[in-house]
């Protein structure tokens, strides 16, 4: 999972559906513009109308910016300030189109055009941009205020009626957007919520449920993943097995509560042990941990094994049980990996170290 809350994720998927608005809303009125203007040119040529050259303008300057649209936007990487841009744009899409309808309404005597242009638009924008509210409305407001100045200034229609048309389309609008960002937010809240999920799943599969450490199962596999490595890179890998002394005694003599904050502790100290990333320890079974080393040799893994003992000596976990210390001590099987071997050998070989630790007195590693 990327780890964002739900108003980060919110604010991402924000702006990369706006930004697909964008594209679409520049494509849809490129081929509009193109349209237009081939039939304006057409009907020039047949009735010399003086009115193209100036829709000629408007048209050209339109589609130079559904263009830079175009390129801008089809770029994947989010500019600092979206919601900024974001504006912009869309007044800039509102006011070209709204300057369009107005020429088209007042001085080409076109009003049929004209209204069918100002819904065109208007729904391109309520389509493209509903995830944004400030976007959306300041698209939509000179679309609207110069389609809606035209039917004012047309004597035919009414001011009633005019204020009745204002009014219902910004109803629509409005519960369009309102309808559509319901369904977007639900979407988006739904995604996050099933990475919730798929994150504590994940985490339920590869971290001990007591040590909170990786478990067993991540083990066999980062370590067959990690030969694969070393096969292929030629590179050294080394590996730990850790037990801790007297683990029985302790629990007979502390009690299964006190064995395992034990456990926990122990763990949380070869955990900060280990100081690069691609260092792991897992709880392999009872009291025994495994430390997996890539690319480190073996003088390299005893280094790390003396930092474990150091570190759990300043920790100072009593131990009054003990047979070697008064206080918690671990012994260790140090080993590296050598060409041919199968994971169960390279496991065995380190096990067969532990044993011997264990056999020097405990308290101590042995590496070979």
């Amino acid at each position: 999972m990327d780890g964002l809350t739900l108003t980060q994720r919110i604010n991402k998927v924000t702006y990369k559906n706006l930004r697909i608005g964008f594209l679409w809303s520049s494509k849809i009125s490129l081929m509009i513009l193109s349209l237009m203007l081939v039939t304006l040119w057409l009907n020039h040529f047949t009735n010399d109308s003086d009115i193209s050259f100036l829709l000629t303008a408007q048209f050209t300057w339109q589609m130079i910016l559904s263009v830079f649209g175009i390129i801008y936007f089809n770029r994947s990487a989010e500019p600092s300030n979206y919601r900024l841009v974001s504006a912009f744009y869309s007044f800039t899409y509102g006011l070209s189109w709204g300057a369009t309808i107005l020429i088209l309404g007042l001085y080409a005597q076109f009003t049929l055009l004209s209204e069918v242009l100002a819904n065109l638009t208007t729904m391109v924008a309520l389509l493209g941009f509903y995830t944004y509210r400030n976007a959306l409305y300041l698209a939509v407001t000179p679309i609207l205020a110069l389609s809606t100045w035209i039917t004012v200034k047309d004597e035919h229609l009414t001011l009633l009626f005019s204020f009745e048309k204002f009014m219902i389309t910004l109803i629509i609008i409005e519960s369009g957007r309102r309808v559509l960002y319901r369904w977007f937010s639900n979407r988006v809240q739904q995604e996050h919520e099933n990475k919730r999920l798929l994150k504590e799943l994940n985490q339920l599969a590869s971290h001990d449920q007591l040590t909170q450490i990786k478990n067993r199962r991540f083990f066999q596999i980062e370590l067959e993943k990690q030969i694969k490595n070393t096969r292929r890179l030629d590179i050294p890998l080394s590996l730990i097995l850790i037990d801790i002394d007297h683990f029985k005694t302790f629990n007979d003599s502390q009690g299964h509560i006190a064995g395992d904050e034990c456990l926990k502790l122990v763990a949380k100290v070869i955990d900060a042990s280990l100081l690069r990333g691609i260092d792991s320890v897992s709880r392999f079974g009872g009291e025994e941990f495994v430390v997996l080393l890539p690319n480190t040799n073996l003088d390299g893994a005893i280094l790390v094994a003396q930092r474990i003992q150091e570190n759990l000596a300043k920790v100072a976990i009593d131990h009054p049980a003990s047979q070697t210390s008064h206080l918690v001590t671990i012994s260790q099987g140090i080993t590296t990996y050598e060409k041919s071997q199968r994971s169960t050998q390279f496991i065995e070989k380190a096990d067969h170290n532990l044993y011997d630790a264990k056999k020097s007195g405990r308290n101590c590693y042995i590496a070979a």
